[in-house]
């Protein structure tokens, strides 16, 4: 019997993927394990393997298609078998439409552009002409966001741009796969209730500590940087809070014994989240050469599925900008979520009351109350706080 080549699910969160080019052709000869379609999604490229050896006997998704977690692909041809073996694909009512409606002239001999089952089920529900919508996805493809965002727009270009007259366009910028993925999670994260506390620690202390790690750290020839060893504090801090390790999904929290931290890094088009595993079993300079070897991945575009997935908690680190605090989205199914602001001098009163200048770094967590209340919230800040002050 012929093995399907079906996309597999790459985490948790994943929903779907685009595929962007097939490494084998029909009639190529496969071994198990090697590379056969390039796959876009979760904000990586990665590639689906060959479960058997045989023969590539099918392609049924074309380059270009975005397409659910668990669809057919293709197929292989093991051994002793021919194209006469291959079952027909099964054709669904939804795809039926919407190659009717490819065929379909409107508008002067315009088509109707290809859209998603969903994109084209909203569409009717809000009554509106797909045919109208720009489809942001790709070749051209409507996705449900296009149609929600038409809709938002008062279900009308016209209306629209009669609206704006007196701008002048400079350019439209369509989303990309890592900013529809991106829009997704966080418009699905932005409708659970989500309350932020705001706080400071002062750092004189961990700024004298980076200085040593300076020192200690010349002969690897890496420069501690503040997120290298807040990475550690807050491991250490999550240990003795563990309901903030945690996710929270059909209504239960599941409490992690093990810390896989989450560090937020912005990319071109995007945010991509490598997952630092058991971050509280390592020191300062492994977490350190773990998060270069991440960012030196990303940069080549070779981080792996398994290296953005499977996190407990999320850092979001934007002290290298002018920015103090700030409300982070928690990165589902996780419960809470830190944003670390910039440092700044303030005068304050040292333990013999007397004026001091020392220096500050903001710190906001966000978290889900549907898992959590504001103490023990608060009481991850306050001993993150301490831990930060004291080191």
């Amino acid at each position: 019997m012929p093995k399907e080549i079906k996309l597999p699910q790459w985490g948790m969160n994943m929903n779907d993927g685009t595929v962007i080019k097939w490494l084998k052709s029909i009639g190529d000869d496969v071994v198990k394990g090697d590379e056969l379609v390039e796959i876009e999604s979760t904000k990586v490229n990665a590639a689906v393997e060959a479960s058997e050896s045989g023969k590539l006997g099918r392609i049924d998704i074309e380059e270009g298609t975005l397409v659910p977690v668990g669809t057919v692909l293709g197929m292989i041809l093991v051994a002793g078998e021919n194209l006469s073996d291959i079952p027909s694909k099964p054709i669904d009512p939804e795809t039926k439409k919407i190659e009717h409606a490819v065929q379909r002239p409107v508008n002067n001999n315009q088509k109707t552009p290809p859209a998603s089952p969903r994109a084209r089920n909203l569409a009717k529900k809000l009554n509106i002409d797909i045919s109208k919508v720009t489809g942001t996805g790709p070749s051209g493809r409507i996705t449900e966001e296009d149609v929600n965002l038409f809709n938002d727009n008062g279900n009308s270009e016209e209306v629209s741009l009669s609206s704006h007259e007196s701008l002048i366009l400079n350019e439209i910028i369509k989303s990309t796969t890592i900013r529809e993925v991106i829009a997704k999670r966080m418009t699905s994260s932005s409708q659970n209730p989500q309350v932020t506390l705001n706080s400071k620690a002062c750092v004189d202390s961990l700024l004298e500590f980076q200085k040593q790690l300076v020192s200690e750290w010349r002969s690897e020839k890496i420069r501690p940087q503040i997120n290298d060893i807040l990475v550690k504090i807050v491991s250490e801090t999550l240990e003795s809070n563990p309901k903030i390790n945690a996710h929270y999904q059909n209504n239960e929290m599941k409490v992690w014994e093990s810390i896989n931290l989450g560090v937020a890094m912005a990319v071109s088009d995007g945010l991509i989240v490598p997952v630092i595993k058991n971050s509280q079993s390592k020191g300062f300079l492994e977490i350190s050469k773990e998060i270069r070897a991440f960012s030196k991945k990303i940069k080549e575009n070779k981080i792996l599925p398994d290296e953005i997935t499977g996190s407990s908690f999320t850092i979001s680190n934007l002290s290298s900008y002018n920015v103090e605090h700030f409300n982070p989205i928690i990165n589902p199914p996780e419960v809470a979520i830190l944003g670390v602001g910039k440092i700044t001098k303030e005068v304050a009163f040292d333990d013999n009351d007397q004026l001091v200048l020392k220096s500050f770094i903001f710190l906001s967590l966000t978290f889900d109350h549907r898992a959590l209340d504001g103490v023990p919230a608060a009481n991850f800040m306050d001993l993150l706080i301490k831990k930060i002050e004291s080191i």
